[in-house]
């Protein structure tokens, strides 16, 4: 009977240290994710970012060309993604 006692204690206090803890890690684990995400954020740059691929300047460039300077413009980039050339500008 005593060890139940005992047992039962034991429970009680590990359960009010674990609850009394528990807030204290749950911020170290909030601020240690909030830390790595800012430390991404700053190396990665803008290169991660889509904003900066769809920029109106150059839709409003394309826009204005002529036919013959849209065709050439075409025939010079073709349908390329990035920095890597289409297979039909390797092709050519």
């Amino acid at each position: 009977m005593t060890t139940q006692i005992f047992k039962t204690v034991l429970a009680g206090i590990l359960a009010g240290v674990a609850l009394f803890m528990l807030p204290f890690f749950l911020l170290r684990a909030a601020i240690f994710f909030l830390l790595i995400g800012t430390i991404c954020r700053l190396l990665g740059g803008r290169r991660h970012r889509g904003y900066d691929r769809m920029n109106p300047a150059f839709a409003s460039g394309f826009q204005h060309m002529s036919e013959e300077e849209r065709i050439a413009f075409k025939q010079k980039h073709g349908n390329r993604c990035g920095y890597y050339p289409s297979k039909e500008t390797i092709n050519q």
